[in-house]
Order: structure tokens, then C-alpha cells, then sequence
């Protein structure tokens, strides 16, 4: 075919495309335009340079872009008013085939009138009938000029000036040719403040140093701050999370499917933060107007130089058996907020609007690391991906098109640290530091925080740490659930309990409860949103034969039920939520009427707590609690008579030289003096008498008969299971970096055992097993108060440590055996391979049971005198005084929603 007829015949295929839409351009039909050029070639080799509507378009393809030479058409449509209304504001430019790619980018160039004040304009293309601004665009003066990478239709679409809604660092100096900039991240804190490990205030010292070193620093949270942490969450209906989240002060925060637990009006107070900007893009609030819902789709930070943009992304919820939905239809997590499932496409739209406004594109995410390298994959002008959600430790990639993609840790227990080097004339990054740091090796605290948050749980959970129980056992998670039936039972009206003993999440071990340690043992997660914890107990009314089916159907639960079931009968049933509202799918397919709440399983522990100990009993045993007995089981030696250096103050043991070759080496190489005398550091409360004692051979040390009666799981063998050792000891500088034996329990085989007990170079204390090793932090040339507590077991055995009278640590499984068990005697200061050295003891304690916290807090720190006077009733009286004023918790009923979440289920994933 001769190429005029060709070129006419291409012409009328072209005017009919135009009019009818063709290649997937929705244009308005019966327009006019006008065709500008037919016989455009692009060469292969030199490319094509070219300006239409007198040099308002101008086209710059590079060599090479195409593998042969080849012809194109353009033409151009005046605007319409359709167009106009998607914010077009020039005529729209065909160019002709529009399914013809380029090798490498090339440039389109279109000028337009002046900007006005409040406006900035885009070059965007027309794709699946939807106008798409080209992230690539870059204005000057009055030209506006993107990179494209196919053919089609494009014009010039105007959209406001997004305002920068914070300063980070000072403003930027004229005469630097590189910036940093730095990301302190974290994200999933679960209201782990740790007010004790002080969790929160470690992350805020971290950051507040950075930003010391680096004042373009920013503080940034990856999202859910509620649920899993403190008790206090519940108690105070989680008021204390958002008060201590806005204390944290971050720069930028995203909302994370937890956010949603306590219903819209805290999701409101929490998104309202005067430091934070607060990101939710894919969340729409449809409330009462009167209300704001200050979280926001996308923000502008400057940052020195820098112009960073933020949006955020928030993950699925999550139903009642701790399983996030993910089938469609995906409900909203509350009501007045509806929300987006479509992640990819509102990046999509965020980073066309806004990638030209910015310097460095970064989505704050919640949605778990494989959603968010997706979406950084697919979604080009994404330059940094800061996350949340996985729970599965830091990690960090860069993928192939450059984006960075990083995951911090979670539940408070590090940090991200992340900082960027650019080169401010390109405005690209020249370098990349990545490091993550464990909370717990951060030694900067933020005090000012701290007495915050320490303020918070003494205002809204002041009962958190109140010693209420005893358990005498460290039990099994089938002996907890067995526990909970038995509260259940003396706290409602019901016949019958049936509880998966796999919802247990943390033990508890021996000693002292409390509040958190029914709350770890139930974490709440109020799944769906603004509803009851997963683990809640609810009662449910079946007869007798569907109860004789649920117990089959479910044979390694644990229960509790009559003798005896009819089948004719009603019972009241207890059930967990999971359980209660899904009974198809536990029960062989037998469905109940409502289910009705009972409790959080937390709250019923803590009642039933209150009630034993208030009968003087051990929470897991019918056992009478120490404090509530007479007996003289305690010896106290404080080494004040150089007379009787080694006599008791009080209590039935003895203590002697161990010299079992009778060598008399006890009086001549141990000392027994004054603090002033010895020249060392005094006591907290002056001048004390004390044993300075020598570094001691295999077969020296000093020997405590006991002279106690055998307790605890060996007690049939004539062994001390529960005993506590405290000392208050000096050690001089010049033995820091050395190993030092503390206890030896093998009174037989002391020359082939290791001693039992060390403190180690850095001052902890414990002996090193396979799941864990040495606990808090003594000094050298300082007096310290030290308590050793042990539970011996065959199979669950602990000890606890203490350092002036704080819980420093707790060794919670296994190891813990009848090798730590006494029998009749225990050995101090000796060991077999010579790990000894001298120091001073000022004060020495034995008890024949095990001591509880607040008995081991009662005796504080190293002073002159070491005293105990047990009170037979303390214990039991503090817990009758919270017992009457304990916290009444109303959860909120969610019966009306829950068909919402029914048969949508997923892999089960703790988020």
C-alpha cells in the first residue's frame, strides 16, 4: 500500500479513536480537536526532539528509546467541562500509538499560566479513564515537565498546596552540599511502658540524645500502642495509653488496627495530639461534624532542606478467635469510621498527588512487612517504608527500584535507628546507616517522662502491684485454667466450666501476685474493636446432653462439671468468647442462644486472689499462707559481737566455719571488725560491725545447719524446697572482673561440684544454665543487699533474685531441681575450682520457706542492721482492704455486631 493511502487511512482510524475513546481513554465524545502532525518518526538512533501548539508542548525522546525508527501522531482536544471538573486546566495532548512503550524515560514538557497563590500544578495522563498525576513532575516558572514512559493522552491538572505541618532542626544553611537525616522507630508498644524496666522513658532518653547529636531527627511510631501491656490499660478503660502515648511526644504516629480497642470517642482523644502528627489513610471518620478526627491522610515535614511527605496505613481487624479478617466483605473496626481496604491503589493516588511536592516519599505503615514490600514494589516514588504489625523482630531490605523497607522490634523491646546522608543538589541518598538497639542497653532515661508515667499507674492503676496472693507452685497452664474454673465457679451461679487451657499466655511463677501477673497470664485484646477481650468468660445455657457432647468434643480442655449429667437438664456453662459465640465450630456443630459476659479472665483471677488470701490460703493450693502462721523458721545473724562473732541474733540455725579437714582455719583467716576499721565504705546509716572473710579454698567457707523442717515438692525426700538467702556484702574493687562464688547446696560432693550460685565480673547474680544466666546489676566498693528466693521443683523449679530489695530477675523454667533443694545444710563463699576472693559480709539471713516480694522490699538495702518482724496479718489485711475497694470494670457489650465477624477466618497471628 502506497504510504499516502496509508497515512490517510491511518488518519481516519485515528479521528474515530478520538471520538469513540479508543485505547481505554474515557474522553468526552463529539468534540472537536485538531491534528498537529501525522508523520512524526522517532528515530532509533538520534531520537526526537519536538514542540506543538506554538511551543506550548514540547516532547524530548532520547536515542535509543525505540529499537527501530517510528512514527507517531499528535493532535490535541480542547478542554471540556467534564475535565475541568477533575481539576484539568489545559487542553488535553494525544500522542499516538498510545500502546508504544519506551526503552529509557522521556521527557513532556507542557507551559501554563501563572500558579495561583494557593494552587500547584501536575502533568497528568489519562489511563482507564482516570486522570493520574505523573509523580515525576517538576515545575519551573511557568513549565511543567514530567518523565513518561509510553504514549497517551496528558494535560496539565491543578491541585492545592499541601502546607508543611512541621519543622524538624533548624532552617537550612545556604552553603552545605549534604544533609542528614535521621529515623528513631518503633512501633507495636502494646502499652508496654514499663514503669518498672522502664521501657518508655529509655526510647525517649534514646531519642532525645540523637537528636542531640543530629537535630534533623525524627520520632516516629509505627502504630497499636493499646492492648498487651499493663493492667492499668484496663483499669483505667484505656485512658492511660493515649495520656502516655502523647507523652512520648512523637513527631509522626500511625493508627494500628489495636488502636480501635476502646470505641470512637478515645480513638478521637487519641488521634487529637498537639506535638504528633497523627496518619490514617485509609480510615475516613463520618461522624457528628462537631467532632474532629484530627488524624490525617498525608502530611509535608521540612526537615532542614528536605521536604518529607508521610501518609499511613492501617491493617485488618481482628474477630473474637484472635484472627484477623481478610475475607471480604472486611468490616469497619468501629462505628463512624469507615475505612479502605484498598492499600496499594490509595498509595498509588497519594504518591501521584504529592511526589513532586516532596524530597522523600515515606509511608508509615501498620501493615505487616509483607504488605508494605508489596506495596513499595509496585508503587513507584515510595522512598521509605517504616512499619509495624509483623511481630517478628527488626529487618530491613532495600529493594530493587531503591525503596527501603524496614521492620522495628516490638512490645517496647528496641528501637530502629536509621539515618540517611543526601546529596542536596540531586536531593537523593549518598549513604545508609541501619542499626537497631535493644531498650534494655539503652542507659539514657528521660526522668521527666518517667515521673509521668510513673504518676499515670499510680492514678489509674494503683492496685497493679499490690501483693494480693501467694501461689505456692509454679503451675502449668493447665493448672492455671483448672484455677480459673474453680473462680469461676465461686464467683457466679454456674454448673458447669469449659476452658481451652492453650489461651494461657504467660505463667505465672511461685511467690507473690499480682494484678499483672493475672494480666499476663490474659492479656486482653478486645477482638472485634470496642468489645470484650478474646479470653473473656461468658455463660451460656445448654442441657445435659449437648454438655456431654461439648466435653467430648473438646477432651484436652479442662473441666469442671457435676458428677453426674442429665440429659434432660439445664446448666449454666462457662465458656470463653471464642468458644461461647462459635460453638459450630468447637462443639460439633451445636449453636447457642446469647452468650452473656461474665468477666475478663483477669478480673475474675484477681477476685478469687483477693478471696484466698483473705482465707489465708495459696491461690493454686489449700496450703495456709506463711504470714499466717506461727513459725520461727527465720535466722538472722549481724555479726555486731566480736565475742560470739557467729551467733544468731535470732531463729534456729546455726552457722559455722566449714572446715570439714579441721584445719582451724576459720579464726585465724576471717576478721571481724568495724567498717572504719577495716577502712571501707560504711553502711547506708553509718558505722557497722562485719565478717571480712578471705578467698576461701574448696574446703573453706562458712556452713548454715539449718535446723528447719522440709517443705515443698521434695519434702518426702527430707528436703528444704522453699528457702530464701539474703546478704549484705561488700566486695572491693580490685575482684570486679572476677567470678565469685555466693552458695553451694552440695554439702558431699563440694570438691567435684561447682558452687550453685556466682556473681559474675558485670555484678549479676545467678548461675549460668541453658535458658538463662545472672541477674541485676551489683558495684564493687558498695554495700548491697542481696536475696536469693527458691521454689525447687522436679520440673518447674525458680529462683528469684533481689538487689536492696527489688526484684532484679527471675530464673522461670526447669533447671531449677532438687539440686538446688537443701539437706539440712547450705555452704557459702566456697568453691570447688578456687572461684573465691575476699570481700565483707555485714549481715546474713536464712528463712526455712520462701519469702515474698513485699517481705523482701520490707528489708530495702544494705543497712547496719539487718531486722525482719513478719506480721502474721499484714498481708492478709492489705489484701481485705483492696478486696473491698477493687476496681469494678463494665465492658462494653458487643452482641449486636459480633454476626459481622462470624466465618471469615485466617492463619491465627498474635498483631
Amino acid at each position: 500500500m502506497p504510504f499516502s493511502i496509508y497515512k490517510k487511512l491511518f488518519l481516519v482510524i485515528l479521528l474515530l479513536c478520538l471520538l469513540n475513546a479508543c485505547g481505554g481513554d474515557n474522553t468526552v465524545k463529539d468534540t472537536a480537536f485538531v491534528v498537529d502532525e501525522t508523520d512524526l518518526i522517532i528515530s532509533a538512533n538520534d531520537g526526537l526532539t519536538q514542540s506543538f501548539d506554538n511551543d506550548l508542548v514540547t516532547i524530548s525522546i532520547p536515542k535509543n528509546a525505540v529499537n527501530t525508527d517510528t512514527r507517531f501522531i499528535f493532535s490535541q482536544t480542547p478542554l471540556d467541562e467534564s475535565n475541568k471538573a477533575q481539576g484539568i486546566i489545559s487542553a488535553l495532548y494525544s500522542f499516538s500509538p498510545k500502546d508504544l512503550s519506551f526503552n529509557t524515560p522521556s521527557t513532556l514538557s507542557i507551559s501554563t499560566e501563572s500558579a495561583a497563590d494557593n494552587q500547584l500544578f501536575a502533568i497528568a495522563q489519562l489511563i482507564d479513564g482516570q486522570w493520574r498525576t505523573l509523580a515525576s513532575t517538576t515545575s519551573e516558572n511557568n513549565r511543567v515537565s514530567a518523565q513518561i514512559t509510553t504514549l497517551g493522552t496528558f494535560a496539565i491538572k491543578s491541585r492545592p498546596i499541601v502546607p508543611i505541618t512541621k519543622n524538624i532542626g533548624p532552617n537550612c544553611p545556604s552553603n552545605e552540599t549534604t544533609q542528614k537525616m535521621r529515623f528513631i522507630h518503633v512501633a507495636d508498644l502494646h502499652a508496654r511502658f514499663g514503669f518498672k524496666e522502664r521501657f518508655f522513658s529509655r526510647i525517649k532518653g534514646y531519642y532525645q540524645h540523637a537528636q542531640s547529636e543530629q537535630p534533623y531527627t525524627l520520632f516516629t511510631n509505627g502504630g497499636d500502642d493499646y492492648e498487651k501491656g499493663t493492667v492499668a490499660e484496663q483499669t483505667s478503660k484505656g485512658l492511660i495509653t493515649v495520656e502516655a502515648i502523647k507523652a512520648m511526644a512523637f513527631d509522626v504516629r500511625v493508627v494500628g488496627n489495636h488502636d480501635y480497642a476502646w470505641g470512637p470517642e478515645q480513638l478521637l482523644d487519641y488521634a487529637n495530639d498537639d506535638h504528633a502528627i497523627v496518619l490514617a489513610s485509609n480510615t475516613q471518620y463520618t461522624g457528628d461534624s462537631t467532632q474532629s478526627f484530627d488524624a490525617v491522610d498525608f502530611s509535608i515535614v521540612q526537615v532542614g532542606c528536605l521536604k518529607v511527605g508521610f501518609f499511613g496505613m492501617t491493617s485488618v481487624p481482628w474477630n473474637e478467635l484472635d484472627r484477623p479478617v481478610e475475607t471480604a466483605p472486611i468490616p469497619d473496626f468501629i462505628t463512624n469510621f469507615k475505612m479502605n481496604w484498598q492499600w496499594q491503589e490509595i498509595a498509588q493516588t497519594i504518591v501521584e498527588q504529592h511526589r513532586q511536592d516532596v524530597d522523600y516519599m515515606v509511608m508509615l505503615s501498620h501493615l505487616g512487612e509483607g504488605g508494605d514490600t508489596q506495596i513499595a514494589q509496585n508503587v513507584p516514588g515510595i522512598d521509605l517504608v517504616l512499619g509495624g504489625h509483623t511481630h517478628g523482630g527488626e529487618s530491613f531490605q532495600q529493594l530493587d527500584n531503591g525503596s527501603l523497607v524496614i521492620q522495628p522490634n516490638f512490645f517496647a523491646q528496641g528501637l530502629t535507628d536509621l539515618e540517611l546522608t543526601f546529596d542536596l543538589a540531586t536531593k537523593t541518598v549518598s549513604d545508609i546507616n541501619y542499626n537497631t538497639v535493644a531498650t534494655a542497653n539503652i542507659g539514657t532515661v528521660d526522668e521527666a517522662l518517667q515521673t509521668q508515667i510513673d504518676f499515670l499507674m499510680g492514678k489509674y492503676a494503683p492496685d497493679a502491684n499490690t501483693e494480693i496472693a501467694i501461689s505456692e507452685n509454679y503451675p502449668s497452664a493447665l493448672q492455671i485454667m483448672e484455677i480459673t474454673t474453680r473462680a469461676v465457679k465461686q464467683q457466679y451461679q454456674i454448673d458447669a466450666a469449659l476452658f481451652d487451657p492453650s489461651q494461657v499466655q504467660t505463667r505465672w511463677t511461685p511467690g507473690t501476685l499480682t494484678q499483672e501477673d493475672f494480666h499476663n497470664a490474659f492479656k486482653v485484646e478486645r477482638q472485634p474493636s470496642n468489645t470484650p477481650g478474646f479470653s473473656a468468660i461468658y455463660q451460656i445455657t445448654v442441657n445435659g446432653s449437648e454438655l456431654k457432647t461439648m466435653i467430648a468434643s473438646q477432651p484436652d480442655w479442662v473441666l469442671l462439671a457435676p458428677d453426674s449429667i442429665t440429659d434432660s437438664q439445664t446448666y449454666n456453662l462457662a465458656l470463653q468468647k471464642g468458644p461461647a459465640f462459635n460453638g459450630e465450630l468447637f462443639f460439633n456443630s451445636i449453636t447457642f442462644a446469647e452468650p452473656q459476659l461474665l468477666a475478663e479472665t483477669w478480673q475474675l483471677l484477681d477476685q478469687y486472689a483477693r478471696y484466698r488470701t483473705s482465707q489465708c490460703l495459696h491461690i493454686d493450693t489449700n496450703t495456709q499462707l506463711n504470714s499466717c502462721q506461727d513459725q520461727a523458721n527465720i535466722t538472722i545473724w549481724n555479726f555486731d559481737d566480736p565475742s560470739k562473732p557467729l551467733k544468731a541474733d535470732y531463729g534456729p540455725s546455726t552457722l559455722s566455719y566449714f572446715d570439714p579437714e579441721q584445719s582451724g582455719w576459720g579464726p585465724e583467716d576471717t576478721v571481724f571488725k568495724t567498717t572504719s576499721e577495716l577502712n571501707i565504705a560504711d553502711l547506708n546509716d553509718g558505722v557497722s560491725g562485719v565478717l571480712a572473710f578471705t578467698d576461701h579454698s574448696p574446703t573453706e567457707g562458712l556452713q548454715i545447719t539449718l535446723n528447719t523442717a522440709a517443705n515443698g515438692d521434695f519434702i518426702n525426700e527430707g528436703l528444704v524446697s522453699d528457702y530464701t538467702l539474703v546478704m549484705d556484702i561488700y566486695w572491693p574493687l580490685a575482684v570486679k572482673d572476677i567470678y565469685r562464688a555466693l552458695v553451694q547446696t552440695d554439702t558431699v560432693n563440694y570438691l567435684t561440684d561447682d558452687a550453685d550460685i556466682y556473681i559474675n565480673p558485670e555484678g549479676g547474680l545467678g548461675k549460668s544454665t541453658s535458658e538463662s544466666g545472672y541477674f541485676g546489676n551489683t558495684q564493687s566498693d558498695t554495700w548491697h543487699r542481696i536475696a536469693f528466693v527458691f521454689y525447687t521443683a522436679p520440673d518447674n523449679g525458680v529462683f528469684e533474685v533481689y538487689v536492696d530489695g527489688e526484684l532484679a530477675g527471675v530464673k522461670r523454667e526447669g533447671e531449677i531441681n532438687r539440686r538446688w533443694a537443701l539437706n539440712k545444710a547450705v555452704l557459702l563463699l566456697t568453691d570447688n575450682n578456687y572461684e573465691t576472693e575476699p570481700g565483707y559480709l555485714n549481715a546474713l539471713l536464712y528463712a526455712g520457706r520462701a519469702m515474698t516480694r513485699d517481705e523482701i522490699k520490707s528489708m530495702a538495702g544494705a543497712q547496719q542492721t539487718l531486722r525482719f518482724e513478719p506480721s502474721t496479718r499484714s498481708l492478709n489485711q492489705t489484701v481485705e482492704r483492696h478486696y473491698q475497694s477493687a476496681p469494678a470494670i463494665k465492658p462494653n457489650l458487643w452482641l449486636e455486631q459480633r454476626s459481622k465477624f462470624f466465618n471469615k477466618r485466617g492463619p491465627s497471628v498474635n498483631n
